[in-house]
Protein backbone atom coordinates (compact mmCIF):
# COMPACT_ATOMS: atom_id res chain seq x y z
CA UNK A 1 0.00 0.00 0.00
CA UNK A 2 1.35 3.29 -1.08
CA UNK A 3 2.42 5.84 1.86
CA UNK A 4 0.75 8.74 1.68
CA UNK A 5 2.11 12.30 1.29
CA UNK A 6 1.35 15.16 2.80
CA UNK A 7 2.31 18.85 2.49
CA UNK A 8 3.56 20.88 5.08
CA UNK A 9 4.78 24.80 4.67
CA UNK A 10 6.17 23.85 1.06
CA UNK A 11 7.77 20.62 1.25
CA UNK A 12 6.65 16.78 0.97
CA UNK A 13 6.49 14.35 3.74
CA UNK A 14 5.96 10.67 3.92
CA UNK A 15 2.89 10.84 6.31
CA UNK A 16 4.06 9.02 9.13
CA UNK A 17 7.04 11.75 9.34
CA UNK A 18 4.54 14.73 8.97
CA UNK A 19 4.80 16.99 11.85
CA UNK A 20 3.49 20.06 13.84
CA UNK A 21 4.75 21.52 16.54
CA UNK A 22 3.30 21.27 19.85
CA UNK A 23 2.66 24.75 20.11
CA UNK A 24 0.87 25.34 16.58
CA UNK A 25 -2.38 27.82 17.28
CA UNK A 26 -3.95 25.16 15.38
CA UNK A 27 -3.31 22.22 18.24
CA UNK A 28 -3.59 24.13 20.93
CA UNK A 29 -6.62 26.31 20.27
CA UNK A 30 -8.27 25.50 17.14
CA UNK A 31 -7.12 28.61 15.58
CA UNK A 32 -7.12 28.14 11.79
CA UNK A 33 -9.23 27.46 8.76
CA UNK A 34 -9.58 24.37 6.55
CA UNK A 35 -11.08 24.02 2.93
CA UNK A 36 -12.29 20.63 2.14
CA UNK A 37 -12.16 20.05 -2.01
CA UNK A 38 -13.15 16.79 -4.64
CA UNK A 39 -11.11 16.35 -7.49
CA UNK A 40 -12.40 14.11 -10.90
CA UNK A 41 -9.93 13.10 -12.66
CA UNK A 42 -6.99 14.72 -10.75
CA UNK A 43 -8.42 18.41 -11.16
CA UNK A 44 -10.51 19.83 -8.24
CA UNK A 45 -13.99 21.06 -8.77
CA UNK A 46 -14.20 25.24 -8.44
CA UNK A 47 -10.71 25.27 -6.82
CA UNK A 48 -10.97 29.31 -7.37
CA UNK A 49 -14.12 29.82 -4.96
CA UNK A 50 -12.73 27.55 -2.46
CA UNK A 51 -9.53 29.75 -2.59
CA UNK A 52 -11.63 32.62 -2.61
CA UNK A 53 -13.42 31.76 0.07
CA UNK A 54 -9.96 30.44 2.47
CA UNK A 55 -8.86 34.30 1.89
CA UNK A 56 -11.95 35.77 2.65
CA UNK A 57 -12.15 34.11 5.93
CA UNK A 58 -8.54 34.32 6.52
CA UNK A 59 -9.09 38.36 6.19
CA UNK A 60 -11.62 38.08 8.98
CA UNK A 61 -10.39 36.42 11.73
CA UNK A 62 -6.72 38.52 11.15
CA UNK A 63 -4.35 35.83 9.54
CA UNK A 64 -2.29 36.75 6.81
CA UNK A 65 -1.73 34.04 4.38
CA UNK A 66 1.46 33.20 3.00
CA UNK A 67 1.24 31.82 -0.43
CA UNK A 68 -0.33 33.37 -3.23
CA UNK A 69 -3.98 31.41 -4.61
CA UNK A 70 -2.05 30.38 -7.85
CA UNK A 71 0.97 29.01 -5.30
CA UNK A 72 -1.58 27.06 -2.80
CA UNK A 73 -3.37 25.55 -5.82
CA UNK A 74 0.37 24.48 -7.45
CA UNK A 75 0.99 23.06 -4.06
CA UNK A 76 -2.65 20.85 -3.71
CA UNK A 77 -1.59 19.75 -7.21
CA UNK A 78 1.25 18.76 -6.67
CA UNK A 79 0.39 16.74 -3.61
CA UNK A 80 -2.38 14.87 -5.78
CA UNK A 81 0.29 13.91 -8.30
CA UNK A 82 2.01 12.64 -5.62
CA UNK A 83 -0.43 10.52 -3.92
CA UNK A 84 -1.31 9.51 -7.53
CA UNK A 85 -5.05 9.65 -6.91
CA UNK A 86 -7.53 11.18 -9.42
CA UNK A 87 -10.00 10.92 -7.68
CA UNK A 88 -9.78 12.50 -4.17
CA UNK A 89 -11.00 14.88 -1.55
CA UNK A 90 -7.98 17.35 -0.57
CA UNK A 91 -8.11 18.94 3.20
CA UNK A 92 -6.08 22.25 3.14
CA UNK A 93 -5.97 23.68 6.40
CA UNK A 94 -4.28 27.25 7.59
CA UNK A 95 -3.47 27.95 11.16
CA UNK A 96 -1.93 30.75 13.06
CA UNK A 97 1.13 29.20 13.40
CA UNK A 98 3.73 28.28 16.04
CA UNK A 99 2.76 30.88 19.47
CA UNK A 100 4.00 31.12 22.58
CA UNK A 101 1.00 29.92 25.05
CA UNK A 102 -1.68 32.67 25.37
CA UNK A 103 -4.20 34.18 23.40
CA UNK A 104 -2.62 37.40 22.13
CA UNK A 105 -1.65 36.84 18.12
CA UNK A 106 2.13 37.18 17.25
CA UNK A 107 1.99 38.58 13.59
CA UNK A 108 5.43 38.21 13.00
CA UNK A 109 4.33 34.14 13.27
CA UNK A 110 4.23 32.71 9.93
CA UNK A 111 0.99 30.59 9.41
CA UNK A 112 0.99 26.98 9.19
CA UNK A 113 -0.43 25.35 5.59
CA UNK A 114 -1.12 21.90 5.60
CA UNK A 115 -2.75 19.82 2.56
CA UNK A 116 -3.49 16.37 3.22
CA UNK A 117 -5.60 14.12 0.52
CA UNK A 118 -7.20 10.63 0.44
CA UNK A 119 -9.19 8.51 -2.40
CA UNK A 120 -12.82 9.36 -2.52
CA UNK A 121 -15.04 7.72 0.07
CA UNK A 122 -17.99 6.83 -2.58
CA UNK A 123 -21.80 6.30 -1.08
CA UNK A 124 -23.07 3.93 -2.61
CA UNK A 125 -25.99 4.08 -5.46
CA UNK A 126 -28.18 2.45 -3.02
CA UNK A 127 -28.02 5.25 -0.45
CA UNK A 128 -28.86 7.69 -3.13
CA UNK A 129 -31.80 5.27 -4.42
CA UNK A 130 -33.55 5.21 -0.41
CA UNK A 131 -32.15 8.55 1.01
CA UNK A 132 -30.50 9.07 4.25
CA UNK A 133 -32.39 10.13 7.73
CA UNK A 134 -31.60 13.64 9.27
CA UNK A 135 -32.33 14.41 13.16
CA UNK A 136 -33.00 18.07 14.25
CA UNK A 137 -30.93 19.80 17.11
CA UNK A 138 -33.45 22.84 18.50
CA UNK A 139 -31.27 26.09 19.50
CA UNK A 140 -27.98 24.13 18.62
CA UNK A 141 -26.95 26.93 15.56
CA UNK A 142 -22.94 26.92 15.57
CA UNK A 143 -21.57 30.37 14.94
CA UNK A 144 -17.86 32.09 15.42
CA UNK A 145 -18.31 34.73 17.98
CA UNK A 146 -16.88 38.23 16.70
CA UNK A 147 -17.18 38.22 13.00
CA UNK A 148 -20.33 38.65 10.83
CA UNK A 149 -20.10 35.53 8.19
CA UNK A 150 -19.90 31.81 8.96
CA UNK A 151 -16.41 30.04 8.04
CA UNK A 152 -14.82 26.77 8.02
CA UNK A 153 -12.80 27.40 11.32
CA UNK A 154 -10.53 25.06 12.96
CA UNK A 155 -12.69 24.43 16.00
CA UNK A 156 -14.89 21.78 15.15
CA UNK A 157 -16.16 20.32 18.45
CA UNK A 158 -19.72 21.43 18.34
CA UNK A 159 -19.81 19.51 14.96
CA UNK A 160 -18.32 16.68 15.68
CA UNK A 161 -20.79 15.91 19.17
CA UNK A 162 -24.10 16.91 17.49
CA UNK A 163 -23.34 14.46 14.34
CA UNK A 164 -22.23 11.91 16.57
CA UNK A 165 -24.98 12.52 18.65
CA UNK A 166 -27.23 11.91 15.23
CA UNK A 167 -25.36 8.51 14.15
CA UNK A 168 -25.52 7.16 17.63
CA UNK A 169 -29.85 7.50 17.11
CA UNK A 170 -29.10 6.32 13.19
CA UNK A 171 -28.83 9.68 11.81
CA UNK A 172 -26.74 10.45 8.78
CA UNK A 173 -26.39 14.02 9.78
CA UNK A 174 -27.12 16.62 12.74
CA UNK A 175 -29.41 19.63 11.28
CA UNK A 176 -28.84 22.60 13.25
CA UNK A 177 -32.12 25.12 14.63
CA UNK A 178 -31.31 28.77 15.78
CA UNK A 179 -32.77 30.10 19.16
CA UNK A 180 -36.50 30.94 16.60
CA UNK A 181 -36.48 27.45 15.33
CA UNK A 182 -35.04 28.28 12.10
CA UNK A 183 -33.10 25.67 10.24
CA UNK A 184 -29.51 26.62 9.49
CA UNK A 185 -27.39 23.64 8.44
CA UNK A 186 -25.64 20.68 8.93
CA UNK A 187 -22.74 19.58 10.82
CA UNK A 188 -20.60 18.60 7.40
CA UNK A 189 -23.69 19.79 4.98
CA UNK A 190 -26.37 22.54 3.76
CA UNK A 191 -29.76 21.68 3.15
CA UNK A 192 -32.23 22.50 0.42
CA UNK A 193 -36.01 21.71 0.53
CA UNK A 194 -38.38 21.41 -2.69
CA UNK A 195 -41.82 22.89 -2.44
CA UNK A 196 -44.28 22.59 -5.53
CA UNK A 197 -41.20 22.95 -8.03
CA UNK A 198 -39.24 25.67 -6.07
CA UNK A 199 -36.28 24.60 -4.47
CA UNK A 200 -35.88 26.93 -0.92
CA UNK A 201 -32.25 26.78 0.90
CA UNK A 202 -31.82 28.97 4.19
CA UNK A 203 -30.15 32.64 3.38
CA UNK A 204 -26.66 32.90 4.12
CA UNK A 205 -26.14 34.45 7.47
CA UNK A 206 -23.40 34.26 10.43
CA UNK A 207 -24.89 30.68 11.39
CA UNK A 208 -24.97 29.01 7.36
CA UNK A 209 -21.91 28.90 5.47
CA UNK A 210 -21.58 29.66 1.64
CA UNK A 211 -20.73 25.94 0.44
CA UNK A 212 -19.15 25.44 -3.03
CA UNK A 213 -21.46 22.86 -3.60
CA UNK A 214 -24.70 25.02 -2.81
CA UNK A 215 -23.46 27.73 -4.77
CA UNK A 216 -23.01 25.04 -7.10
CA UNK A 217 -26.68 24.40 -6.72
CA UNK A 218 -27.89 27.67 -7.03
CA UNK A 219 -26.06 28.46 -10.30
CA UNK A 220 -27.30 25.49 -12.03
CA UNK A 221 -31.17 26.74 -10.95
CA UNK A 222 -30.39 29.88 -12.83
CA UNK A 223 -29.06 28.57 -15.79
CA UNK A 224 -31.34 25.74 -16.03
CA UNK A 225 -34.74 27.83 -15.06
CA UNK A 226 -35.37 26.25 -12.54
CA UNK A 227 -37.54 28.46 -9.52
CA UNK A 228 -35.39 29.10 -6.21
CA UNK A 229 -35.70 30.70 -3.05
CA UNK A 230 -32.78 32.25 -0.75
CA UNK A 231 -35.15 31.99 2.77
CA UNK A 232 -36.14 31.68 6.26
CA UNK A 233 -36.80 27.87 6.53
CA UNK A 234 -38.87 26.67 9.60
CA UNK A 235 -38.86 23.31 11.02
CA UNK A 236 -42.41 22.78 9.58
CA UNK A 237 -41.06 23.51 6.22
CA UNK A 238 -39.40 20.84 6.43
CA UNK A 239 -41.93 18.38 7.61
CA UNK A 240 -43.87 19.40 4.63
CA UNK A 241 -41.60 19.59 2.11
CA UNK A 242 -42.04 17.45 -1.09
CA UNK A 243 -38.03 16.62 -1.42
CA UNK A 244 -35.23 17.45 0.67
CA UNK A 245 -31.45 16.87 -0.02
CA UNK A 246 -28.01 17.88 1.81
CA UNK A 247 -24.88 19.00 -0.27
CA UNK A 248 -21.54 19.36 0.31
CA UNK A 249 -18.05 18.40 -1.94
CA UNK A 250 -17.95 14.49 -0.64
CA UNK A 251 -21.70 13.67 -1.23
CA UNK A 252 -23.05 16.03 -3.94
CA UNK A 253 -26.95 15.90 -3.91
CA UNK A 254 -27.94 13.28 -1.32
CA UNK A 255 -32.15 12.95 -0.98
CA UNK A 256 -33.56 12.77 2.78
CA UNK A 257 -35.77 10.40 2.96
CA UNK A 258 -36.89 11.02 7.00
CA UNK A 259 -36.53 13.48 9.59
CA UNK A 260 -36.47 12.46 13.33
CA UNK A 261 -37.21 8.78 12.06
CA UNK A 262 -40.80 10.45 10.54
CA UNK A 263 -40.43 8.81 7.34
CA UNK A 264 -40.60 11.19 4.00
CA UNK A 265 -42.40 10.69 0.37
CA UNK A 266 -41.00 8.18 -1.40
CA UNK A 267 -38.06 9.09 -3.40
CA UNK A 268 -38.94 9.51 -7.19
CA UNK A 269 -36.41 8.31 -9.75
CA UNK A 270 -37.87 11.12 -11.64
CA UNK A 271 -37.63 13.58 -8.82
CA UNK A 272 -36.16 17.37 -8.94
CA UNK A 273 -33.48 16.26 -6.60
CA UNK A 274 -32.01 13.76 -9.30
CA UNK A 275 -32.62 15.96 -11.89
CA UNK A 276 -30.53 18.66 -10.45
CA UNK A 277 -27.63 15.89 -8.92
CA UNK A 278 -27.92 14.85 -13.07
CA UNK A 279 -27.31 18.63 -13.85
CA UNK A 280 -24.49 19.18 -11.35
CA UNK A 281 -22.63 15.38 -13.07
CA UNK A 282 -23.08 17.34 -16.51
CA UNK A 283 -21.67 20.77 -14.78
CA UNK A 284 -18.18 18.84 -13.42
CA UNK A 285 -17.68 17.50 -16.95
CA UNK A 286 -18.46 20.78 -18.88
CA UNK A 287 -15.51 22.30 -16.10
CA UNK A 288 -12.83 19.80 -16.69
CA UNK A 289 -13.22 19.78 -20.31
CA UNK A 290 -12.40 23.40 -20.78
Amino acid sequence: MRTPIVYINGLFWPIDKATISVLDRGFTYGDGLFETMRSYSGKIFRVECHLDRLFRSARSIFIDLPMTKNEIQTAINGTIQLNKLSNSIARLTITRGEHDPGLNIDYNAPPTVVILVRPTKVISKNVYKKGIGIKLYKKSAIRTQGISDQIKSCNYLSNILLREKAIKEGFFEAILLDNNNNVTEGTISNIFLIKNNQLKTPSLNEFVLGGIMRNSILDICRTNNISFKETAITEKDLYEADEIFLTNSGIEVLPVSNINHRHLKDINPNSMTTHIHTLLLKTFEESFQK
